[in-house]
């Protein structure tokens, strides 16, 4: 009752407001899940942020990579715990390898059936439909002139404090 009263409020405006992501973080909730925090939790992200809050967009983790789930969990375990608690995409920084090694686990998780091919597909649909929604694709593109970018920028500021 008292996460609903403050804590929960800007996520249920922004789905109000129909956003297209949410990032959930590494924190503890122990009287919602006494086992995962909420970036690995089936609980929090299908339950009540799913299902109780109606969220249908892409949910991305937060890092990984970061002490609040390598001290506790190894990063393959984390990163399937994660999807099977609804996440679609996973964000792991500090070395390609680690990329590597969820990819591994992941694979392996669809493979053994711990993580469904549908369970992927819902990801996948839901990542391709807001690739689809801001005109994304995967063709290289030419990295932007930063300094002409940066002077614009100044210019625009510059205009905003008279």
């Amino acid at each position: 009752a008292q996460l609903a009263k403050l804590e929960w409020m800007p996520f249920q405006a922004a789905i109000q407001e129909n956003a297209d992501a949410v990032m959930v973080a590494h924190i503890l909730y122990p009287k919602l899940d006494p086992e995962k925090p909420a970036s690995l939790s089936k609980t929090i992200i299908g339950g009540l942020l799913r299902g109780q809050m109606g969220f249908d967009g892409v949910v991305i983790t937060d890092d990984l990579t970061m002490g609040a789930i390598t001290e506790h969990y190894t990063l393959p375990a984390a990163a399937v715990d994660t999807v099977l608690a609804g996440s679609d995409i996973l964000l792991i920084a500090h070395e390609y390898a680690n990329e590597q090694m969820v990819r591994k686990a992941l694979l392996e998780a669809v493979k053994k059936g711990t993580i469904s091919e549908s369970r992927i597909n819902e990801s996948v649909y839901r990542i391709l439909g807001l690739k689809e929604k801001y005109h994304l694709s995967d063709k290289p593109m030419s990295v932007p002139n930063l300094t002409a970018l940066n002077n614009d920028i100044k210019a625009w500021l510059q205009t905003i404090k008279k």
